[in-house]
């Protein structure tokens, strides 16, 4: 199934991370995982660090009606970017300005999506400002990647999934392992050579569901 790239217009948007070769391939792993996504029958969606909103639109153009829609961004320009994007698509996302998934309850989610920091950076400029929160990932452009993956197991529900965007140095096969200990298993979705950057995006499931 093809999904249309949505509309957006980040013209009053100057701290918001431009969609850049990162984002469209979230979107197109969503393309491709798109019949089980739809048999999934997800009921709540999430995207972790939302951005412009163009992933989460995307989602929303695949499920539509059938799932409700939530994102969350520490950045409050991002949260109202991400609004303005689905308002312009037609599509109803509801936006929360709070850092990664802090303030939801347990088992809530039946899909995470996170694009997150990846970017190997000094530790200083993950608590940066601005544009500088979009893409400093710390040490290894791992530090806001593993504070979530502590908390994936909690939020997810018995069926969830979750799709996380990945960097070559991020050293994806480390995440596998610490998402193993969690009883997680994974699908690699999609990868593609970027200039300058060898991007993934995996899919984890629990180990005790069978997936295809």
């Amino acid at each position: 199934m093809e999904l249309n790239t949505p509309l957006y217009n980040l013209s009053t948007f100057s701290e918001v991370y431009e969609p850049s070769e990162d984002t469209f391939l979230f979107v197109d792993a969503l393309e491709a995982d798109a019949s089980f996504l739809l048999g999934l029958k997800p009921k709540v969606a999430i995207e972790v660090g939302s951005g412009s909103g163009v992933v989460m639109t995307s989602l929303a153009f695949l499920l539509k009606n059938s799932c409700s829609y939530f994102s969350t961004d520490i950045n409050l320009q991002a949260c109202c970017a991400t609004k303005d994007t689905a308002n312009l698509n037609g599509v109803s996302i509801e936006c929360l300005n709070m850092d990664l998934l802090s303030g939801f309850k347990s088992n809530m989610f039946d899909i995470i999506l996170f694009n997150p920091p990846y970017v190997v950076t000094d530790s200083s400029e993950v608590s940066g400002t601005g544009l500088n929160r979009a893409w400093a990932g710390g040490v290894n452009g791992r530090e806001i990647i593993d504070k979530l993956l502590s908390n994936i197991s909690e939020m997810l529900t018995d069926k969830g999934v979750c799709y996380l965007l990945l960097l070559k140095e991020n050293n994806p096969q480390e995440v596998i392992s610490i998402m193993s200990n969690l009883k997680f298993d994974f699908k690699l979705v999609i990868q593609r050579k970027v200039p300058g950057e060898l991007l993934y995006i995996y899919k984890f499931f629990r180990k005790f569901k069978i997936w295809l």
